[in-house]
């Protein structure tokens, strides 16, 4: 398909390299359309291939892997992974990639979105002119203990971690068994990548990610896609986004929080029904 992967320099001392993975459209009228993929957590270029691919007969796709996911090289240094430097790291990349004001789309996924909330919020960048979005999340609740594991020592953080998976997975079984596939897939992400690094993610974006009251303030078109069940995220808070006279919900007929997987081609044609509805 002719894609190719970049690596992108978004940080200096210490140094930080992000891959960037691009998908040139196969449709000559929609050669102008350029849409950026935020993977959300434990998700990276390999997990968005199959949509990209999918998307490529609408418009130019670029998945963009933030630091610490995927194969992006990234120190084990604190402080890297708060939402401001996600912020500037995702301008960075607007940037590198030369695209203008109001002249590309951002398609984020669960916590890839509220990278992009954050960044539209308060970024300093170039901005979209439509958001897709998979299953939006104003805040997330987390335990009030959560940044305490932090302070653990790395050798005695992993095997808490194993613990946490397990308990958790028969958690999860009891309450919805289809979703335990997602606990399953998510121990299989941190034991590929960089297990650190997703800690310190969620130690540091998600726990302090609040944009709660603020949805009104992004003036931006979105076509929102939510699962019919969804374990992880309250599908009805997909309705605190949709001020915008040209935003829609697109209900996907599955029951787990990974709705893209399998149904890559029907997300596709929507975002592309969606995008020409409000000629983009």
């Amino acid at each position: 398909m002719n894609e190719t992967i970049d690596f992108v320099d978004t940080h200096t001392d210490p140094d930080v390299k992000i891959r960037v993975a691009k998908f040139p459209c196969t449709n000559e009228k929609y050669l102008k359309r350029n849409i950026i993929i935020v993977p959300g957590w434990l998700s990276a270029i390999d997990n968005f291939t199959t949509t990209a691919r999918k998307l490529q007969a609408y418009g130019n796709i670029i998945i963009y892997e933030p630091r610490g996911f995927g194969e992006s090289l990234t120190p084990h240094k604190k402080g890297l992974f708060t939402v401001e430097e996600y912020q500037e790291e995702l301008k960075k990349v607007i940037d590198h990639l030369k695209l203008k004001n109001n002249d590309f789309i951002v398609l984020g996924s669960c916590s890839g979105a509220a990278m992009v909330f954050s960044y539209v919020l308060d970024g300093k960048g170039k901005k979209p002119n439509a958001l897709v979005i998979f299953s939006p999340q104003e805040h997330y609740k987390t335990p009030f203990w959560l940044p305490i594991l932090g302070w653990i020592p790395t050798f005695f953080m992993s095997f808490i971690q194993k613990l946490i998976i397990i308990f958790y997975r028969l958690y999860v079984k009891i309450r919805s068994k289809k979703e335990s596939e997602t606990v399953t897939w998510a121990e299989e992400r941190l034991k590929k990548n960089d297990a650190w690094s997703l800690r310190r993610y969620v130690l540091e974006f998600i726990t302090s990610y609040n944009i709660v009251g603020r949805q009104k303030e992004i003036d931006i078109p979105m076509l929102i896609f939510i699962a019919k069940k969804d374990y992880f995220v309250d599908p009805k808070k997909s309705k605190e986004f949709t001020h915008h006279p040209n935003t829609e919900i697109f209900q996907v007929d599955v029951s787990m929080h990974r709705l893209q997987e399998g149904n890559e081609k029907l997300i596709a044609e929507e975002v592309n029904k969606y995008l020409n509805k409000i000629k983009l």
